[in-house]
């Protein structure tokens, strides 16, 4: 069989486990652990609340500190509502590609780990080799975390975590971080006729949003990061529900906004000028009626992914990749976290983000084996 056909055998199989981050993924986790148990694979999974999923970390090679971390997400988005031209869980090929969901984000880089690893375990290694693969990084990165920290108390020290998000193997050093909630307004409602006896929510959340709308033109004026498209962070407000009937104050209004930040600047802090603003509202609200208010509620954190500062590692990647400089990208991933938890860290993975997410999801077979080409020649720096 040729390499092609290795690989993508392994993500055909990894393609028919359906684990959109609704469900389970336990048993696509056995299987990895069946693969890479005749390699001696030392494993350990962080279980989420609930029992149902978990991260996996998976050791293979001398039982060192250093080494290095292929990681990725063994989440998938749903298919529902798109227009497969035939079963998404099923990979099919045409021409130099292979179609299925998951096949670009990110079964793909799972599936390469998983076929580099025989060849990896060959060599006469030093230092060890983990796979570091998570759940629920589709709804907001909220499943690694638990990973990422055990690692970082750990000892282990890992030189470096590849995260394998789609890059068109190319190395992403730097993204933005992501902070995504809702703003909940909470009025008391009447006839539309005697609007000032009662409060609307809707009303009030459009002040917010003008408030957060005067957040992003300051951000456009504010701090700057080369290499980013914009280069300044953002915000917006991408969805709003509120309101009964025309003729009826609003009782409750909610909105959902998200924010990108750069690195070294903190969401945290736009989120309080965003309460502040709210706060100030809340007096005349409450004046007719106590129960009225607004709230926030974060829906997930996502950490920006700063350079690791370290030309030789840089220098040594964009070498492996036949690359000449790094890129940075506007949407985050795992890296923060890794890269917060204390192991530096970076994004290097086979196909296209611009396919990710489609329907008729596909990535091309070359990448896959520059991929598994490239986490040999890492494995090679283990020796």
């Amino acid at each position: 069989m040729t390499l092609a056909a290795d690989v993508t055998g392994q993500l055909a199989k990894l393609v028919s486990f359906p684990t959109v981050s609704a469900v389970s993924n336990l048993a696509l986790l056995d299987y990895i652990e069946s693969q890479t148990a005749p390699f001696g694979g030392r494993v350990r999974r962080f279980a989420s609340p609930e029992g149902d999923k978990a991260n996996l970390l998976v050791s293979i090679g001398p039982e060192e500190p250093g080494g290095i971390i292929f990681s990725g997400h063994t989440d998938v988005v749903p298919v529902e509502g798109q227009a497969w031209s035939a079963d998404p869980w099923v990979l099919r090929k045409k021409a130099d590609r292979v179609i299925g969901r998951g096949a670009t984000d990110m079964k793909g880089f799972l599936a390469c780990c998983l076929e580099a690893i025989p060849g990896i375990v060959a060599k006469p290694l030093k230092k060890p080799i983990h796979l570091a693969f998570s759940y629920d990084e589709e709804v907001g990165c909220t499943g690694v975390g638990s990973m990422a920290e055990w690692v970082g108390a750990s000892g282990l020290k890992p030189r470096l975590a590849v995260i394998g998000e789609p890059t068109n193997m190319g190395l992403i050093s730097a993204h933005k971080g992501g902070l995504i909630g809702w703003t909940r307004v909470k009025g008391k409602p009447g006839h539309s006729s005697q609007p000032d006896r009662y409060v609307n929510a809707v009303m009030i959340a459009a002040e917010v949003i003008s408030e957060i709308n005067r957040i992003r033109e300051d951000m456009r004026n504010g701090p700057q990061f080369d290499g980013f498209d914009p280069p300044y962070s953002t915000t917006q407000v991408n969805v709003i529900k509120g309101g009964l009937h025309g003729n009826i104050v609003s009782e409750s209004c909610d909105f959902f906004w998200e924010m990108r930040i750069i690195p070294g600047e903190s969401d945290m802090a736009v989120l309080d000028r965003m309460k502040r603003f709210a706060a100030t509202l809340e007096p005349a609200m409450k004046a007719i009626d106590p129960a009225c208010g607004i709230s926030f509620e974060i829906q997930a954190r996502i950490p920006g992914l700063k350079p690791t500062g370290d030309a030789a590692l840089e220098a040594e990647l964009l070498g492996l990749l036949g690359r000449t400089e790094p890129h940075y990208v506007p949407y985050g991933t795992e890296a923060g976290i890794f890269q917060n938890a204390g192991v530096p860290s970076v994004v290097i993975g086979p196909g296209d983000i611009a396919d990710a997410h489609q329907p008729n999801e596909s990535i091309a077979t070359d990448e896959l084996e520059r991929c598994v080409a490239f986490l040999h020649k890492l494995g090679d720096s283990c020796c």
